[in-house]
């Protein structure tokens, strides 16, 4: 999969992350090969940047690029995912725009739209078959393209509402194929994490298969989880009244029902050999909890040759379980072309040694000048040796995209501000300073 954006978040302007893998030879255990790609694709990709330098916005992006395929809109529909560059006066009146890019037994499909507040600007499938690109439909601007079929299907089409949605409805094979895909990445956010154990446990609750899978990446993950349950519970929606906001409190049933999920721990040294121990998941640690919502998405893009998009990856996991999760998408772990896009402060990731090759390390950095955001690939650097410690050359600031820290202490305009008191009775007159009174003169 290749993702591009523009003129959204911090990106103003046209950036991509792709997956088509380089020339390198290293790790070829995490190029998948592909006949309609030359020298194939790339398992995994990993986003590293400072804080506030666009790596959410990349996340954001792509759940954004799911909602727009997701459902039909009525005309004027405003999008709460229209997030234009605002730092200048230009891009806050421009469109935003994704493409993204899919390949399908042996066939390259690239879906992109632009949108503005509350409509669709432009929208377009192409498909390649052989090395000529065949246009599915165009739409927007004066060369609009759409065959008979689709443009009976026109009249179903709101401004608000993307073709791909109405083409599916309607049985366009190829809009329905390209949506489902769409619709098929598996977009998490790692500081949701009830969310996330809820997904985990509703995709394995009723197949033993897959139940035994994610206990049995628990169990290799050293975290001594033998097996879980959930029950439901149905909850009155008065009695959240006040933790909703009414715009949301007023749609929802009267009744609730929730699931309460119990992990069971086991452990064979003691007396209580053989028996499932259940906690319930405010008794387990952040990152149990973590791991456990992670293992069931990661299973079942691993199963079905899904993507799995991931922010904030790995924030409560110890880093050796990141690396082991990224080791998943290495070929002799991932027989359906499974793919991972994460993005993550755990620079422990960063190695070209045994982990990644060069093309899978991603950064997005921000212009202290203006306030735009690039993303970048650590392979567009010339002279990067394959034997080169990327992290100690990242540490030290060789691909930018480290935050700008002061080497002044926190304290310090304090302290100076205190000193100045001091050498100043008259400011001081009758006020505490260094632990004790200053004298009036």
């Amino acid at each position: 999969m290749d993702f591009t954006l523009e003129n959204y978040g911090p990106f103003r302007d046209r950036t991509s992350l792709s997956f088509q893998a380089t020339a390198r030879k290293e790790h070829q255990k995490n190029i998948i090969p592909c006949d309609a790609v030359k020298g194939g694709i790339l398992s995994s990709a990993i986003v590293f940047g400072p804080n506030a330098s666009g790596k959410s916005y990349v996340f954001k992006a792509i759940r954004s690029l799911v909602r727009m395929v997701l459902d039909a809109f009525p005309d004027g529909t405003e999008y709460p995912w229209y997030k234009p560059f605002r730092l200048n006066d230009e891009n806050p009146r421009k469109p935003v725009s994704f493409e993204i890019r899919f390949v399908d037994d042996g066939i390259l499909y690239d879906y992109s739209i632009s949108f503005d507040q509350r409509s669709i600007v432009s929208e377009s499938l192409v498909y390649r078959s052989s090395r000529r690109p065949v246009t599915a439909f165009r739409r927007g601007g004066s060369d609009e393209k759409f065959n008979k079929k689709q443009q009976r299907m026109k009249e179903f089409l709101t401004s608000s509402t993307a073709f791909l949605v109405i083409g599916a409805k309607y049985n366009d094979e190829l809009c329905a194929k390209v949506r489902n895909m769409i619709l098929s990445l598996i977009v998490l956010e790692s500081a949701e994490i009830i969310k996330m154990a809820r997904i985990s446990c509703a995709w394995a609750a009723d197949d033993p298969e897959k139940k035994s899978m994610l206990i049995d990446g628990l169990r290799k993950a050293d975290l001594a989880i033998v097996d879980f349950e959930s029950t439901e519970r149905a909850i009155d929606r008065e009695s959240i009244r006040s933790e909703i906001p009414p715009k949301y409190f007023d749609k929802m049933p009267s009744e609730i029902k929730l699931n309460d999920i119990r992990l069971m721990h086991g452990y064979e040294g003691t007396e209580l050999k053989g028996k499932k121990i259940p906690f319930e998941m405010d008794d387990e640690s952040t990152g149990t909890m973590s791991m456990f919502g992670i293992m069931g998405p990661l299973s079942d893009a691993l199963i079905n040759g899904k993507t799995l998009v991931i922010d904030e990856f790995g924030a409560y996991l110890h880093p050796i379980l990141t690396r082991w999760l990224v080791s998943q998408f290495s070929a002799e772990n991932n027989p359906n072309r499974a793919q991972l896009i994460a993005m993550t402060h755990d620079i422990g990731l960063m190695d070209t040694d045994e982990l990644l090759r060069r093309d899978q390390i991603f950064f997005t950095d921000k212009n202290r000048e203006d306030g735009s955001a690039e993303l970048y690939c650590l392979s567009d650097f010339k002279g990067v040796r394959k034997e080169e410690i990327v992290l100690k050359s990242y540490m030290f600031g060789r691909y930018d995209a480290i935050p700008d820290i002061s080497a002044r202490g926190l304290m310090d305009g304090f302290k100076n501000r205190q000193v100045s008191q001091e050498r100043d009775p008259q400011k001081n007159s009758g006020r505490y300073h260094h632990g004790r009174r200053s004298i009036r003169t």
